[in-house]
């Protein structure tokens, strides 16, 4: 018991110590090994990292192509036959933002089950969870205007929801997505289009050897960011 209250203790005093610097100029939010494990939480400030590139990939691997086909096979069950149609928003791949001190960056996690991501081809809507990519039915889609998008879609998880995207900042390709379904309450998360994602700064939570608490984020106010359309 005394070594669990030690190890949270630790844990709660290592994500508080905000700003540290080392002598190469990296902005360390936290820094110190964790239980034993080595951990570093970082400003990022090459625009041309990897860690970049490896939260705004969209290819598919061995086991995204289960979860997909898997998901894909529900739809067939269901009689949702899937038909081709070009979409109507210009960006179709996206990245969850986050907030931290009042501003929003894109978050390379420690675990990728954090992680997600959101991309619109020809024939579905796809919610890229820490379980793998699942294909949604796009039941029907409609550009309100310049800077609103929304989707109706169904899939495994959900037969009937509606997603309105609402683009905020077109220049850094910044939106805020609104969802809701007759099944859970109406949520609002912001994403970023990855084609743009260099065009806000990146938190990295780099863990080397297991697995390691994230970062704390705040809820943003989405009315306000809403009325920056």
């Amino acid at each position: 018991m005394k070594r669990h209250l030690l190890s949270s203790f630790i844990l709660f005093i290592s994500f508080n110590l905000l700003g540290q610097e080392d002598s190469s100029d990296t902005v360390f939010i936290q820094k110190d090994s964790l239980l034993g494990a080595a951990q570093s939480v970082f400003y990022e400030r090459n625009r041309e990292s990897k860690f970049y590139d490896r939260i705004s990939y969209f290819g598919f691997g061995k086991f995204d192509e289960r979860s997909y086909d898997y998901s894909k096979e529900y739809l067939i069950e269901n009689k949702w036959t899937l038909s081709k149609q070009t979409p109507l928003i210009t960006w179709v791949n996206w990245v969850k933002l986050v907030q931290y001190e009042g501003a929003f960056y894109a978050y390379h996690p420690c675990d990728f089950n954090a992680h997600f991501k959101a991309s619109i081809n020809d024939s579905t809507y796809i919610d890229w969870t820490g379980e793998g990519p699942i294909a949604n039915k796009i039941l029907e889609q409609t550009k309100i205007d310049n800077q609103t998008y929304q989707f109706q879609t169904a899939g495994i998880y959900e037969n009937n929801r509606t997603l309105v995207i609402h683009i905020i900042d077109s220049k850094r390709g910044i939106a805020i997505f609104e969802e809701s379904s007759s099944e859970k309450e109406k949520h609002y998360y912001p994403m970023i289009a990855a084609d743009l994602i260099k065009s806000v700064p990146l938190i990295v939570n780099n863990c080397e050897t297991r697995k390691q608490a994230e970062l704390r984020f705040e809820e943003p106010n989405y009315q306000e960011q809403l009325e920056l359309k």
